[in-house]
């Protein structure tokens, strides 16, 4: 099996499924795209700082966590830097999926999960490639402003998701893979 694909059942429990997609439409729903930014900017900053205070060994460790809310069980044996290749991927994702949304009702935009499935190798140079496409995402999100495009674009788990549900998601995602390297980290560390 190429071991860059990710494994074909890579879901959450069904429940969890629910929940999130509630909460990421709830969400974005009640927050500003600012407050929203905010969130996401600042999940990857202390992603960004955890990151850069390793060494290269132990950010190449692959270390195995308990799953917790919102990661699968196939992403409880990652690096450090795997987790931040996989942030890299999904948030340049999005970042090209909503510009895609707001601008283009007529894109050709297609994302898979294979896509945005981290590489075994990835390195410390995935901590200058998050930060960039955090800038990136952030003057983007800036330039649209309220995101109130109505066209969707479906997300494999949470169905058709409006620009505005993929910047909520965005954040969330940010948070919930912070979450994820804590727990690396504290391991690598113990």
């Amino acid at each position: 099996m190429n071991s860059r694909l990710p494994p074909p059942i890579a879901l959450l429990p069904a429940h969890e499924r629910q929940i999130a997609d509630f909460g990421v439409r709830a969400y974005a729903s009640v927050a500003s795209p600012a407050a929203i930014l905010r969130l996401f900017r600042t999940e990857a900053a202390h992603t960004l700082a955890m990151s850069r205070r390793l060494t290269r060994a132990q950010g190449l460790e692959r270390v195995s966590i308990p799953r917790f809310p919102g990661i699968e069980n196939e992403s409880c044996h990652w690096s450090v830097y795997m987790t931040l290749d996989h942030l890299v991927m999904v948030n340049t994702a999005i970042t090209a999926l909503i510009h895609a949304i707001c601008v283009d009702s007529d894109h050709d935009v297609e994302i898979e999960l294979a896509d945005v499935w981290p590489h075994e190798d990835a390195g410390a140079d995935r901590i200058h490639a998050l930060s960039a496409v955090v800038e990136r995402y952030s003057r983007l999100i800036e330039r649209l402003g309220p995101l109130r495009s109505r066209t969707r674009y479906p997300h494999p788990w949470f169905g058709a998701l409006t620009a505005r549900h993929w910047h909520a998601l965005a954040a969330i995602h940010n948070r919930t893979h912070r979450i994820q390297i804590e727990k690396i980290v504290r391991r690598l560390n113990p």
